[in-house]
């Protein structure tokens, strides 16, 4: 009645709801398929502290990936950590500096 739609629906975009909201999607995508065990969730050190505080709100376990000297993602570390935990891996956060 409100908005005189048929129907609305709410979505927290961004922040730290927006960050909880999106990893609970990507877990229970894995969880549809069987895939229990996808619990790492790549966070870069330059994160801010909520980015992993979600991740492990959302019942993930965090790694976190190196950053350069300006703030951006080490793309060789997070290659490694990828490749190391590839069996296990549910998400990347990609954070801006």
């Amino acid at each position: 009645e409100i908005t005189g739609f048929a129907a609305t629906a709410l979505q927290p975009n961004s922040g730290a709801q927006g960050e909880y909201a999106g990893l609970m999607v990507i877990k229970a995508y894995h969880e549809s398929r069987g895939d229990h065990h996808r619990n790492i969730c790549l966070i870069p050190s330059s994160a801010h502290g909520t980015n992993p505080a979600s991740a492990v709100m959302a019942g993930m376990k965090v790694v976190v990936t190196k950053s350069t000297e300006k703030g951006n993602i080490d793309v060789e570390d997070l290659r490694e950590k990828a490749e190391l935990h590839k069996d296990n891996l549910s998400c990347i956060m990609v954070t801006y500096p």
